[in-house]
C-alpha cells in the first residue's frame, strides 16, 4: 500500500503470481481500482477491472494506461510511502517498529497498522497503531513513517491477534477525541 502525505492511499502493490513461478511480476493498481468487502469470507478484496482492458499486459508491455503499472519506482514515489515494511521512529528519531500489515475499514479506509515492536533481544510482539498515531513527514525528499506514540503506551498496548477483535492504541489526545468527551 502506498499512501500520500495526508496518510490517504494512493495505490496497491500486488504480486501477481505466474506458473510454477514463471512470469511472477508485481503491479502497482490506484487504490480506487479495488473493492473491499469484509462480509464476504472468500475475496474480502477485489481488483476491479473495466471489462475489456487488461492493465497487468499492457503494463508489461511499457504502456502506461493509469491501470496497473510495474511495481518500479514512480514518479510520485517522492511524494509516496509505501507502508508495509516502513519502519515507524518518533520525531526524535528513535525507532518505534516496522509496519507488518495495514487494517482496512468496507470503505478501504485505514483504520490501523500492524507494528513489530519487538527487538532482536525480545520476542517478537505486534501491536495494532491506531491510523491517527501514524504521521507521514518528508525527509531527505522522501516521506517517512512517524509516529506519536511513546514507550509506556507500546508496551501497555495488547498484542494484535489476527483472529481476535481488534484493540488499537493511540496517543492520549487522540483517545480523548475519538471519545467525543475530555478525560478525566
Amino acid at each position: 500500500m502506498f499512501v500520500d502525505a495526508a496518510g490517504k492511499p494512493r495505490e496497491m502493490l500486488v504480486n501477481l503470481a505466474g506458473f510454477m513461478g514463471i512470469g511472477d511480476r508485481k503491479m502497482r493498481f490506484p487504490w480506487s481500482d479495488f473493492r473491499f468487502n469484509a462480509s464476504q469470507h472468500k475475496a474480502p478484496i477485489t481488483l476491479a477491472i473495466p471489462a475489456g482492458e487488461a492493465p497487468a499486459a499492457a503494463a508489461s508491455k511499457g504502456k502506461d494506461n493509469g491501470a496497473g503499472k510495474p511495481a518500479g519506482a514512480g514518479p510520485k514515489d517522492a511524494q509516496w510511502l509505501g507502508v508495509i515494511d516502513a519502519t515507524a521512529e518518533r520525531g526524535n528519531g528513535t525507532r518505534v517498529g516496522r509496519v507488518v500489515d495495514v487494517l482496512i475499514d468496507n470503505r478501504g479506509e485505514p483504520q490501523a497498522a500492524v507494528v513489530d515492536v519487538g527487538s532482536l533481544i525480545h520476542e517478537r510482539r505486534s501491536i495494532a497503531a491506531d491510523w491517527s498515531a501514524l504521521h507521514f513527514v518528508p525527509k531527505d525528499n522522501a516521506l517517512t513513517l512517524q509516529s506519536d506514540l511513546s514507550d509506556a503506551q507500546i508496551n501497555a498496548a495488547p498484542p494484535y491477534e489476527p483472529n481476535l477483535p481488534i484493540r488499537t492504541v493511540a496517543p492520549a489526545a487522540a483517545d480523548a477525541a475519538s471519545a467525543g468527551h475530555p478525560t478525566r
